[in-house]
């Protein structure tokens, strides 16, 4: 018997399993997806989606990330962040946050890097993101995205970083020949 949260109504849980099921029914299951939250009381400003994009994600598992979110502004005082104090005032007024798939990957890495793209696309087009990292909170250089991609790239795991043909590249400071290793044999020799 699972256990029902005393902070939300029956109505409540009851809307925000219909935006879950609508969202997960566009995702195969084991794909990595990146996400978009909208909205829906400020226009799109260039008329694309049906709200202002105010955050964009990636996640494995889109149910849980998308309950959790709404779970985190759905409780009075909603939790830190503008994200969701943005959220807990629409729910609180009765209009829902519109969760849309942006799109859908294999793998991880994928999904990290498009992250950034996305970001940075929906940023340019005017969205008013409230995400909180360097490369989704504000326009960037082609350069410096790039770096920011490499960078989100580290959060992969020594068989991840395998699986989609990454290697790490080892410099010395001394000026020895720079050489790639694959992670995993890395990770084996150094620890994970």
């Amino acid at each position: 018997m699972s256990r029902k949260s005393p902070l939300f109504s029956d109505s409540l849980r009851a809307q925000f399993k219909a935006i879950v099921v609508d969202a997960v029914a566009l995702v195969p299951k084991g794909s990595y997806v990146n996400y978009v939250i909208l909205d829906p009381t400020v226009p799109d400003p260039e008329a694309v989606f049906p709200g202002l994009p105010i955050y964009t994600g990636q996640s494995a598992d889109i149910a849980h990330r998308i309950m959790a979110h709404l779970r985190h502004a759905a409780v009075i005082p909603p939790d830190l962040g503008r994200l969701y104090a943005r959220m807990a005032a629409l729910i609180h007024a009765g209009d829902m946050p519109i969760f849309r798939i942006l799109q859908v990957h294999q793998t991880r890495a994928q999904c990290l890097v498009a992250e950034t793209t996305w970001a940075q696309r929906l940023l340019r087009s005017k969205a008013q993101l409230l995400n909180i990292t360097p490369d989704q909170s504000r326009i960037l250089t082609r350069s410096s995205i790039q770096r920011m991609q490499r960078v989100r790239l580290l959060a992969l795991s020594p068989v991840e970083a395998d699986e989609v043909g990454l290697g790490l590249q080892i410099r010395c400071r001394g000026g020895c020949r720079p050489f790639t290793v694959q992670p995993s044999s890395f990770a084996l020799r150094i620890g994970e």
